[in-house]
């Protein structure tokens, strides 16, 4: 799993929730959650190099703001036992992300915060908004 921060685009220090965030990974016909608060662990699709997620944003307008990102990655495999199997890692890829919307949209910028995925107990990915 992938962590996420939500930040400040103004404060980059500083963590700033979203309320009614509506992730769905694209080519899946169901969302995947709808969230609130300042973190979230979004899952890698481990038959690809990539993952695109579509994350909308209900606005107090009630406005929707919808981007699209794609997280590049590469998958690597180690064998523990035979009682444990398989640990994966994953290794961004250069560029590690892209945004695929164009025009108006709710985040400002990406940031990749970690080059390894080994665990999910830091962030991995900062979203700027």
């Amino acid at each position: 799993m992938m962590i996420v921060l939500f930040k400040d685009h103004q404060n980059p220090e500083a963590k700033k929730g979203v309320s009614e965030l509506l992730i769905r990974g694209i080519d899946r016909e169901e969302a995947l959650i709808t969230f609130t608060g300042d973190s979230v662990a979004l899952p890698l699709r481990n038959n690809f190099e990539f993952t695109q997620y579509e994350l909308t944003w209900t606005t107090s307008t009630p406005t929707l703001l919808s981007d699209t990102i794609q997280i590049n990655h590469r998958q690597f495999d180690i064998y523990l036992n035979r009682a444990c199997g398989y640990k994966s890692t994953y290794i961004f890829e250069d560029p590690s992300h892209y945004m695929l919307t164009q025009g108006a949209g709710w985040i400002e910028k990406l940031e990749k915060i970690k080059d390894t995925i080994t665990d999910e107990k830091s962030a991995h990915l900062a979203i700027y908004h």
